[in-house]
């Protein structure tokens, strides 16, 4: 298509009357005639799609839409703290047990040093002091478990 017909294109199929060089152009011009009239075929088709009138929406309509779309909003990870109470519950709960239960392995696991050393170097060096090699080695050689 020619640049004559392509900027006037618009205003032709509206309905405004073409200028005197666009309508000798498509006078002298078989193919953009063609692609005109099949466009203008094409633009009376739509046409009839048109509504005749303007379609107003119900009262409350667009209240109800921004309604659905904040219930629909994805919520961001720290909201779920803030404005779920039972999933904060759980996560206290979830955080109290696993206190316990660690607590518990610990308490299971302690040794008991109640009884003493069982080591004779720690019984020699809780005993006899480090200047008298003497009383180390006595106290070594008494020694019984």
């Amino acid at each position: 298509m020619h640049q004559v017909i392509l900027d006037r294109l618009e205003e032709y199929l509206a309905g405004t009357p073409g200028s005197r060089e666009f309508t000798a152009h498509l006078e002298s011009c078989p193919a953009c005639r063609t692609e005109v009239s099949g466009m203008q075929e094409l633009s009376n088709a739509l046409g009839v799609l048109r509504a005749g009138e303007e379609v107003t929406p119900p009262a409350g309509f667009y209240a109800r839409v921004a309604e659905r779309v904040e219930q629909q909003r994805p919520r961001s990870f720290a909201s779920l703290f803030w404005l779920d109470p039972v999933f904060g519950r759980r996560v206290a709960f979830a955080s109290l047990m696993t206190l316990a239960v660690l607590g518990s392995y610990l308490i299971s696991r302690e040794t008991d040093y109640s009884a003493g050393p069982t080591n004779p170097a720690t019984v020699m060096a809780e005993q006899a002091p480090a200047q008298d090699p003497d009383v180390m080695l006595a106290t070594l050689a008494s020694y019984e478990p």
